[in-house]
């Protein structure tokens, strides 16, 4: 049972940072398919789940939660 509650945990976890990359990157794609909407937003989606994996979440956690 909390074997099913952790791997639960860990996928709530992983939706909220890709949910958090796309909220950090939507700007910057935005202003990008305003001047050039060729196919940015399989760019956008892309990059935003490469945020999700590879960020320093522990390091942001820190510094923005203490």
């Amino acid at each position: 049972m909390d074997e099913n509650q952790d791997q639960k945990c860990k996928c709530i976890a992983m939706c909220i940072k890709l949910a958090l990359s796309f909220a950090i990157l939507f700007p910057i794609y935005a202003l990008l398919y305003v001047s050039f909407p060729g196919s940015l937003v399989a760019l956008y989606l892309i990059s935003a789940v490469l945020v999700a994996l590879f960020a320093p979440w522990d390091d942001w956690k820190k510094k923005f939660l203490s």
